[in-house]
């Protein structure tokens, strides 16, 4: 998740200052198949809440194993928090909570380094109580990929 230009929602947390929670989002990714993920191996686990102004902010940890005989790729873990902005839209499968933006500040691996993406379109999971599979995600299974996305609704 990453966002750019976003207004910090750190202390929004438990519907402070009068933002109000409408959804928290954890998602845990895994690839350790190399057939099916090329050199994309590893994984992510994040867990983010979405306000009904529009922003988030959201905690991710992430690892990679990538080494080669040619030398060392991305190997290793890292965090990131990313704050930013989100929509709720349907493009096709219902209503989905969709990142359209972020700021990602970095720790672990690249230590300090902050990323802004100003515009994307990351969809997230469903806008309703869902959790949603590895097949259903990526239309297939395989040995060694887990894919796995939990949306709870809070005050809706």
């Amino acid at each position: 998740m990453a966002i750019g230009g976003a207004v910090p929602v750190a202390a929004d947390y438990g519907n402070s200052g009068g933002n109000v929670q409408l959804y928290q989002a954890t998602a845990s990714m895994n690839c350790n198949n190399p057939s099916l993920c090329g050199s994309f191996l590893g994984g992510f686990w994040a867990w983010g809440e979405f306000n009904q102004d529009g922003t988030f902010s959201a905690e991710v940890t992430f690892c990679g194993h990538l080494s080669t005989p040619a030398g060392a790729g991305f190997a290793g873990a890292g965090h990131a928090h990313a704050d930013g902005h989100y929509i709720i839209t349907d493009f096709g499968l219902g209503p989905w909570i969709v990142i359209v933006n972020e700021v990602d500040v970095l720790t672990g691996q690249g230590n300090g380094v902050t990323v802004t993406v100003p515009n994307e379109f990351q969809p997230v999971g469903p806008a309703s109580k869902a959790k949603v599979s590895t097949l259903e995600l990526l239309g297939f299974s395989g040995p060694g990929v887990t894919f796995q996305v939990t949306v709870t609704p809070m005050n809706t």
